[in-house]
């Protein structure tokens, strides 16, 4: 240990008088003196006794001496001098800086975004000086910046600073070097703690590359500087976790929330802040000067501050200043800039109303820099002579007529030799005469871009077309407002709904209707601020109830938009005007589809000659207007759909128009052929893909099913319909949406002869009942068929009826009598040869001895029933079945046969989507895990299969009930009520999804066998 006197014993460092200490942090304890020659105040820092004898830190303290010294700027303390104490210890020599740091400015109260902005100007000028005199800092944080006084800001301790040349190298320096652990330095309570070693810094601020000891620039500091500027504005750390390790953990994979800045925080800013937290190095800005300019231009400063450093004028342009924010976009504004970027000529096509000259004028905004002669706008819908598009051009570049040559040739003489931006704005209005000028401008002026909005493309060699996306909308569910503001849509209305009125706030009370709100208006901008204009006068619920006379709902009167633009209607009614008759054919037609169609539905139902390449040509028009929307899945399959906006205009074209019925007939009759055909292919190997066929097809299905009540003979179209969708229904769950249609058909058909459509109804109808714990409602359904099929001679219905009436007496706890007509149900099956009916009846028979405790629990039955599944490739119902033999298994004490089963299962779950089987499979897993001697996880795995059963809202029948009851009563008695209480919360917490997957993991912790 060094031996080295400390200050206070000395008294007196040459000139030097010592008076107290200031503070003392991991790498430094600094003391206040007075210099007796110059007669004023000092701070003097030294090194803490136990680093007195460390090299490597004094080395580094050397190195604050050489960095300061290198630095000479208002906003970087001054360093004096560098003294030696009797017995080797070095003192640094300080400018006293008085005032306090911003962590206690920012303890004491939070900041306002002004001065937040300004503090973050002069530490943003302390970090250009040094970095331009090639140092970074290393460890800048609100404990390292004072505030004076006056409010002059002070970056201070380069105690960690690197210097990209003369620096002091402070450890092993080859790649040989033994691997240090980052060491943790002592500091005093309220300070950050400091470390030490190859990952140096202040946990929490600093950067990513700090954290992995990588290599470290100018962009550590531009990282650090984001998180200072975010507390500043915020009040709250950046990465706030308590434990330097966690914080640095928090660096590497978590992004501060960008919700917690003030509401006045400037977009700007905003965007600044995402740029400076960005994980990635490489992607981070490098300089500071230009952060500087940004926090600048937020303050009203940044023309002053220009002439004060002497810059050159910027970029000349007539951009229109903008009098609202711009609102989210930033991968759209990246897509566009690569893209513009690539080409010569981009186009932005999108449906009226959908944000194209914002985002124009952002992304012109954002190429200033890149056009030093230039970026001009040009607004060709107040032209109502297309011939003057040239003179409107001349008159923004100031071009005038000239005697001996044309406007044009003046207007490509002035361009030639310039490196410059041109935006066509609205070039729908006159689109041929702006494509006849882009190609004679790109021929002649080999520095110019061009970038141009259009409601379509304008078909000119070496156009890049880009599609503006509507904004970004919330997903369904979403509750909260924190998790709405994460939609770009939901904080475009919020903003605009905040200058329409001051006293609208989003809030969890209305972040769910706000949220229908933008989706129902598919994040169209022009619609969502012409909602949000309504907040002035009508609550947000009032709003969305109107939404289905949206054309009146969204209008405004405003001298400041073309008439065009007034209303969503207006909007689209423009381009429906300009469509050609063929393409407002297909778009009227195309109305008949509810949420979307293919190209082979679209041609089935909207062609009169069923002429697909017809259909595909017109299609590509639609789309290349933004009036159709192109959705491609995985597989590489292209399906359509309107916005809501277009397919209710176009609605109301369809229903005012003659062939409205004859359309519908058309999609009621393609969707019954639908149905009717993936019902066949449900009940084997077909599952999987028929579910994927009639997914996307929900909502045609029951726009069909509403048809029915209209349409001719709709009654037993109707019937057949929700009966050949009802196994679809059942597999995914949606048990009270198919019993609803399915009674709602059947009540249609009341007072009429019974049919065979009819008792197959009455059958599904029941069975939805049964599943969803309504006894005394099913069995009248299945009574009523079995009836008719008996009189009729319908073996197979009656086979189907006595089923139903099985499970129902079975589900009631009338066993023998369940029994005795599962046994009657399985020889008509077996007479008629329906082996997928024979399967079902072993299975009820396997299940009503389970519920009996038979000696060998069904598991004959369910294993008979399981081999005809397989061999007809029944895999829904196989998942069914394995579960009830995986307990089965269980009980007669085959563990690993329970276990090959529910792995068995568990695979099927993973292919398809099996609403009821999921759960069943969560109840299974439970007793087999009990049954291992694993009873707290098998009492978790009971809370999730009960909160997942509520959700489905399928209840346990009685005896299913009672053995659950036994199970966990058995748990309790082996491992305590307390505990298993616990256990039965915490799976109750899980939404099916985690459950499952936990259950995977589960199943595969232990070796089969």
């Amino acid at each position: 240990m060094s031996t080295s006197p400390r200050l206070p014993a000395l008294k007196r460092l040459g000139p030097y008088e010592i008076q107290r200490q200031l503070g003392a942090g991991g790498m430094g304890e600094v003391w206040l003196g007075r210099d007796t020659r110059l007669e004023r105040e000092v701070a003097l820092k030294v090194l803490p006794a136990r680093l007195t004898a460390d090299r490597d830190a004094l080395a580094l303290f050397r190195n604050e001496a050489l960095a300061l010294a290198s630095l000479n700027h208002p906003n970087i303390a001054t360093i004096h001098g560098l003294e030696e104490v009797p017995g080797g210890t070095m003192v640094l020599v300080l400018e006293l800086v008085q005032g306090e740091s911003l962590a206690a400015r920012l303890a004491r109260a939070p900041l306002d975004v002004e001065t937040a902005l300004q503090i973050g100007v002069q530490v943003s000028q302390a970090l250009e000086a040094a970095h331009e005199r090639g140092v970074v800092h290393r460890d800048l944080k609100p404990g390292n910046i004072m505030i004076g006084p006056r409010g002059l800001v002070k970056v201070l301790d380069f105690g960690l600073a690197k210097r990209t040349h003369g620096l002091v190298h402070a450890g092993p320096s080859s790649a040989a070097a033994a691997p240090q652990s980052p060491t943790l330095a002592a500091v005093a309570p309220g300070q950050s703690a400091t470390l030490s070693g190859p990952t140096a810094g202040t946990p929490g601020y600093m950067s990513p590359e700090q954290v992995l000891a990588g290599t470290q620039d100018s962009r550590t500091d531009v990282f650090a500087f984001g998180c200072v500027l975010y507390e500043c504005l915020s009040g709250r750390r950046a990465f706030p976790a308590n434990d330097p390790f966690v914080a640095m953990a928090q660096v590497l994979s978590e992004t501060p929330d960008m919700s917690a800045l003030p509401e006045r925080t400037p977009p700007a800013v905003r965007e600044l802040l995402a740029a400076c937290l960005t994980k990635d190095a490489q992607a981070r800005p490098r300089h500071m000067r230009p952060l500087r300019y940004i926090l600048e231009e937020a303050l009203g400063i940044r023309r002053a501050a220009a002439l004060r450093d002497g810059e050159a004028v910027r970029t000349p342009h007539n951009l229109p200043a903008q009098t609202t924010s711009f609102v989210g976009r930033d991968e759209t504004l990246a897509e566009c800039t690569r893209a513009l970027a690539a080409t010569r000529l981009l186009t932005l096509t999108g449906i009226g109303g959908s944000g194209k000259t914002r985002l124009a004028l952002r992304l012109a905004e954002t190429q200033l820099d890149a056009f030093p002669d230039g970026v001009w706008f040009v607004d060709m819908a107040p032209l109502t002579d297309p011939e003057r598009l040239v003179e409107a051009l001349g008159a923004v570049l100031g071009v005038r007529d000239e005697a001996g040559r044309t406007l044009l040739e003046g207007v490509l003489a002035w361009l030639k030799p310039r490196r410059a931006l041109v935006l066509f704005d609205n070039a729908e209005t006159h689109s041929r005469h702006c494509a006849a000028l882009t190609v004679q401008l790109l021929h002649g002026c080999a520095e110019l871009k061009l970038l141009v909005t259009d409601r379509g493309p304008l078909g000119v060699d070496g156009e890049t077309l880009f599609t503006v996306p509507t904004l970004g909308v919330p997903a369904a569910g979403v509750r909260t407002a924190a998790a709405a503001n994460q939609s770009e849509a939901v904080r475009l209305f919020r903003d605009r709904a905040r200058v329409a009125s001051s006293e609208f706030e989003l809030t969890d009370a209305n972040a769910a209707t706000v949220a229908e709100i933008c989706r129902r208006l598919d994040g169209i901008p022009l619609a969502l601020e012409l909602a949000a204009a309504r907040v002035r006068l009508l609550g947000v619920e009032q709003i969305k109830a109107r939404l289905g006379d949206r054309f009146k709902l969204l209008t405004r009167s405003s001298a400041g938009a073309p008439t065009r633009q007034q209303t969503v209607l207006a909007v689209i009614q423009w381009s429906w005007e300009h469509l050609l008759a063929p393409e407002q054919d297909l778009l009227r037609r195309l109305a008949v589809f509810t949420g979307g169609w293919t190209l082979e539905r679209a041609t089935s139902v909207c062609s009169d000659f069923g002429d697909e390449f017809e259909v595909l040509d017109l299609l590509t028009r639609l789309a290349e207007r933004s009036l159709v929307v192109l959705q491609r899945a995985e597989d590489g399959s292209v399906r359509y759909r309107f916005l809501e906006s277009v397919w209710r205009f176009a609605l109301e074209q369809l229903e005012a128009h003659l062939e409205h019925a004859a359309l519908r007939e058309r999609h009621l009759n393609a969707f019954m052929a639908l149905a009717e055909h993936e019902e066949k292919a449900m009940a084997g190997p077909g599952l999987q893909q028929a579910l994927r066929e009639l997914l996307p097809e929900e909502e045609n299905i029951l726009a069909a099913l509403a048809w029915c009540v209209q349409a001719d003979d709709g009654v037993q179209r109707g019937l057949r319909l929700a009966t050949s969708v009802a196994r679809f229904w059942s597999v995914l769950g949606r048990y009270a949406l198919g019993r609803r249609a399915i009674e709602d058909a059947l009540a249609r058909d009341r007072g009429s002869q019974p049919t065979p459509a009819r008792a197959l109804a009455l059958t599904r109808a029941g069975g939805f009942a049964l599943v969803m714990g309504d006894y005394d409602a099913a069995r009248p359904h299945l009574e009523e068929s079995l009836a008719y099929c008996r009189a009729a001679g319908d073996r197979k219905g009656e086979a189907r009826a006595l089923a139903g009436l099985g499970v129902a007496a079975m589900w009631q706890s009338r066993f023998e009598e369940a029994h005795r007509i599962g046994k009657e149900s399985l020889t008509l099956y077996r007479g008629l040869g329906e082996q997928r009916g024979v399967a079902m009846a072993l299975h009820n028979l396997g299940t009503i001895e389970w519920a009996l405790h038979t000696p060998e629990h069904g598991r004959n039955h369910l294993e008979a029933a399981l081999e005809l599944l397989r061999e007809m490739g029944d895999q829904g119902t196989q998942a069914l079945c394995l579960t009830g033999l995986a307990s089965s298994l269980v009980r007669v004490g085959d563990p690993a046969g329970a276990l090959a089963r529910l792995r068995e299962c568990m695979a099927l779950l993973e292919s398809l989507e099996l609403a009821r089987e999921a759960v069943l499979l969560l109840d299974v897993l439970g007793e087999w895990l009990f049954a291992t001697r694993r009873p707290a996880e098998a009492a978790r795995m009971l809370g999730a299969a009960g909160s997942a059963r509520a959700v489905l809202g399928s209840p346990l029948m009685q005896q299913e009930r009672v053995e659950i009851e036994r199970l966990r009563s058995d748990i309790a008695a082996t491992i305590g009520e307390d505990e298993t209480r616990r256990s039965v919360s915490a799976g109750a917490a899980l939404s099916k999804e985690q459950a499952l997957a936990e259950a995977k993991v589960l199943l595969n912790s232990v070796p089969l066998g």
